[in-house]
């Protein structure tokens, strides 16, 4: 049997979250209400969670996607499908192994290798224990309804054995393999990185022209120009493009490396680039991707010159030892003490960056592991192209196919210690220690007595493409892998479209013939209000606990879905968040209006049913319309959710809750002060509040579940998180009721226009008269039949409605459908005094306009200044030109009239 639900909050007249948001979060967890079960015959609905870092915080960009996954697993639970949002964390390689070397080098003055990799492996669980679940913690708050007791880690024993068989199996089908390639090499962290791994960041650099003389030609030479003049210590020739008049007669001879004296020969290249710099290139196939394309037509020496470190070596002659830039420096110094230094210019020019560490890549030549990737992608191409997965908004595919279409091989392995051990197995030399000389075999476990394996661990992305099937008990054909694969929907940004979600969708086919998930959400990125990057250098990042903590859980998840318009990145301020704590202040007051009159125990409780016994034909007018408008919400919130359109099923719910139910529908139904409201409008109001609440739920679960058990008495384990989805009913609808209504409405909306235009207050009793067309009786009748909505909203407290009426003199008036409306002006304001207020308006607005028309017809102003400042006058522009029309024909409505 369920536990029973916590208490009540008292109803205070604003909404504090801090009172209810853990004990509900309690009562779900407690009670199951997340939990998958595989043996379950409803259809299953599936989210896996993109797994965070180990190392990781919440960040608003998780709060963002949470926010979107939870709303949708909700939906899904409501509508009864067995719910599944799979939740994890990633080893994160680099970035864990970097947090705790620095926390050994902090606290101990150690480094790895003074524990060594057993002991410095131990202390990273060690570490992982202690500080990986803070972010899952974290997202606890946010109210996420992942089925925790199945959490999973990229390193936990059953996922070490999926990566293993998969490493296994490709190298198989020949498609892992193994060799001495050009690689982007981080010498911060020791380590070679794929392509996704590195960052291009423009930078101000130099372009440095040197002279290499030719062997055997006094006084004549080549001009090279470089951007990196440290790495010529490895260059072995000179290359130019055969087209190239200029050094046509150059080819076949030799010229003389600067500094180290070495002789280089003169080639011809197609990929030579005449117009970049001199035309002719140096060749350093050891330290460049193109070089080393060139050096392998051309059968060219391959150099290093670097350590692991990024210090010269031992080929680097007088300058081994140096740091790169240190040598750049003194190289630099040197060619120009020889006379060899023609020029230097500066120079704009992308450097590539280590994502983890930001230390410039360096292009190293390494024996590496590579997984050839063209036989992967195609299949994962034809997915898409056919529809078996699609991207929303399906611009994402475009790039999508992009990257695949131009797909390199993927380097896989990493120098580090912390991570998935290659399967790969050495036979040994006399003391002990691998010989890959002698040969390897691939396997998960130790072939021969004596082998030793690997040192290198594989890329964290190796792991995490399977995370799909793996995390369900893949290559093992589990209970949980037959009911909940494929997925449904990816959820992410596309900062990991090529890192993860194209790779998951190669994976997927690759290893069980089936699509990962079947559609792929790609949100927008939050960036600070005035759209950049949220970074530390900034300190324009937001926390979005913070958030919770000063707005609740609810408004910060509201805010982010409601800002999250597909494909676009969000200009987010802390400020934003406001307008959901406005939101849940009136989702709870809201139930106010009826639950005063609701009879309830001392705690608050409700202890009786209010039950509606009037069919929709004996509702009266704004009753029909609000049902309507209810299912009408209830059917774009549907159609929203199968394109993922989650920005509009809050706009909608937000629209029909605050300007449906609570603007119109409320208050036309709460009785006058100190009268009771009757039961059968209790009861109505409740049938519908109760509908919204199921339709907020998704996305502001706390408050919603608050107020759900005041509504009415419920049974334990009658919770709003397992209620059932609202579906659209057609006997609840009526458009030409709805339409009757609506015209009403706009009738009201524009006296209540004049009202605030003329500076009355809305509580000021008028006489109001309606013109409808001639021969428009049941238009009348229904004008006349609700006067009462009139007197309520607008204190209209005489009604006229006259086919045909002439507009009064000193009115104002406004169109609605084939009426017009008429709001008399005398006697409601004093006309003289209006029309000095208004002639002084106009005056002012005149003078703004022509200030604003006089800049934009600068010509200077709107080359030289930015697009949004231009932009910006034009809209005060168009703003004034409005005010004005709008003024101008108030003070014509009261021209040529006396007071009185």
């Amino acid at each position: 049997m369920p536990d029973p639900a916590p208490a009540l909050a008292s109803m205070s007249k604003a909404y504090d979250p801090s009172d209810i948001e853990k004990k509900w979060y309690d009562y779900w967890e407690e009670n199951g209400f997340f939990a998958a079960d595989a043996d379950s015959d409803a259809e299953p609905h599936v989210i896996m969670m993109p797994p965070p870092n180990v190392t990781g915080r919440l960040h608003i960009g998780h709060a963002l996607q949470d926010s979107i996954q939870d709303a949708i697993t909700r939906i899904r639970r409501m509508q009864g499908y067995e719910t599944l949002w799979m939740p994890g964390i990633d080893h994160a390689g680099i970035a864990t192994q970097n947090a705790v070397e620095k926390e050994l080098r902090e606290t101990e003055g150690k480094t790895r290798h003074d524990l060594g990799r057993e002991q410095f492996v131990d202390r990273v669980w060690d570490w992982k224990e202690e500080y990986g679940d803070i972010i899952l913690d974290q997202k606890r708050k946010l109210g996420d309804s992942c089925d925790w007791s199945r959490q999973r880690f990229t390193m936990d024993e059953g996922f070490t054995r999926a990566v293993q068989e998969v490493f296994v199996q490709l190298y198989e089908e020949g498609l892992i393999y193994r060799g001495d390639y050009l690689v982007n090499w981080d010498p911060e962290n020791e380590t070679a990185l794929s392509d996704e791994e590195v960052e291009n960041e423009e930078r101000q650099g130099h372009l440095w022209s040197i002279k290499y003389p030719l062997k055997d030609a006094d006084e004549e030479y080549v001009t090279i120009a470089t951007t990196r003049p440290e790495t010529m210590l490895g260059d072995t020739a000179i290359a130019v493009n055969p087209d190239d008049e200029r050094y046509q007669h150059l080819v076949g001879k030799t010229a003389i490396l600067p500094l180290l004296n070495r002789e280089i020969p003169i080639i011809a290249d197609d990929r030579i680039d005449s117009e970049f710099g001199t035309g002719a290139l140096k060749v350093t196939p050891a330290h460049d991707e193109t070089d080393f394309e060139i050096g392998e037509d051309h059968d060219l020496e391959k150099i290093t010159i670097m350590s692991p470190k990024g210090d010269i070596n031992e080929n680097g002659g007088p300058y081994e030892g140096l740091d790169r830039f240190e040598a750049r420096d003194r190289i630099v110094e040197d060619l120009e003490d020889e006379g060899l230094l023609v020029e230097v210019e500066d120079y704009m020019m992308n450097v590539p960056i280590s994502e983890r560490s930001e230390a410039v890549i360096e292009p190293l030549i390494s024996r590496q592991w590579f997984v050839e990737m063209e036989p992967l992608a195609e299949p994962a191409m034809e997915a898409v192209r056919e529809d078996e997965i699609e991207f929303f908004p399906d611009r994402w595919a475009n790039e999508y196919f992009r990257w695949m279409e131009n797909i390199r091989d993927w380097c896989i392995s990493r120098q580090l210690w912390w991570g998935h051990r290659i399967p790969v197995w050495y036979y040994t030399d006399e003391n002990g220690e691998a010989d890959p000389e002698q040969g390897y075999i691939v396997s998960i476990d130790q072939p021969e007595e004596g082998m030793v394996q690997e040192t290198d661990v594989l890329d964290t992305w190796f792991s995490s493409w399977l995370w799909p099937f793996a995390t369900l008990g893949w290559p093992e054909e589990t209970d949980d892998l037959e009911k909940f694969y494929p997925t449904d929907v990816l959820v992410s940004g596309y900062d990991i479209l090529f890192f993860w979600i194209a790779r998951m969708i190669m994976a997927g086919y690759q290893f069980t013939d089936e699509p990962p998930f079947k559609n792929v959400f790609i949100t927008g990125m939050v960036k600070d209000e005035q759209g950049r990057w949220m970074s530390k250098s900034l300190g324009n990042g937001i926390d979005p606990l913070e958030m919770v903590d000063q707005y609740g859980a609810d408004a910060t998840r509201f805010t982010l879905t409601l800002l999250c318009a597909q494909g676009q990145d969000i200009k987010l301020a802390p400020s934003k968040f406001e307008m959901g704590r406005n939101f849940a202040n009136k989702i709870w007051n809201a139930f106010n209006v009826f639950g005063q009159f609701m009879e309830t125990d001392a705690d608050g409780q409700p202890t009786k049913e209010y039950e509606r016994t009037r069919s929709f034909e004996e509702l009266e007018l704004v009753e029909q319309w609000m049902l309507h408008r209810l299912n009408t919400a209830i059917q774009d919130i549907d159609d929203s959710l199968d394109r993922y359109r989650l920005n509009e099923i809050a706009e909608r719910v937000y629209d029909v809750f605050w300007r449906d139910y609570c603007d119109w529908y409320l208050e036309l139904i709460k009785p006058p002060h100190g009268e009771e409201m009757s039961e059968e409008k209790i009861a109505l109001a409740t049938e519908i509040y109760e509908t919204l609440l199921k339709l907020l739920h998704p996305l502001m679960p706390f408050i919603t579940e608050e107020l759900w058990w005041k509504v009415r008495p419920r049974e334990e384990g009658d919770a709003c998180i397992v209620a059932d989805w609202p579906e659209v009913d057609a006997d609840l609808m009526d458009e030409a009721a709805a339409e009757r209504f609506e015209l009403i409405q706009k009738m009201i909306s524009g006296i209540r226009g004049i009202k605030s235009d003329y500076g009355v207050g809305l509580g000021h009793e008028i006489e109001v008269t309606v013109s409808v067309p001639e021969r428009a009786d049941d238009l009348a009748d229904t004008v006349r039949q609700y006067a009462d909505y009139f007197d309520k909203l607008a204190s209209v407290t005489d009604l006229t409605v006259e086919p045909g009426a002439d507009k009064p003199k000193a009115s104002a008036s406004v169109v609605v459908g084939r009426c017009e409306v008429f709001v008399p002006l005398a006697g409601m304001i004093d006309l003289e005094q209006e029309r000095k207020r208004l002639r002084k308006e106009i005056n002012e607005k005149e003078d703004f306009l022509e200030s604003v028309e006089k800049k934009l017809n600068n010509r200077q102003f709107v080359n030289k200044a930015p697009d949004e400042v231009v932009e910006r006058e034009r809209q005060k522009k168009k703003d004034a030109t409005a005010e004005l029309e709008r003024l101008r024909d108030n003070l014509a409505d009261l021209q040529d009239v006396q007071d009185g």
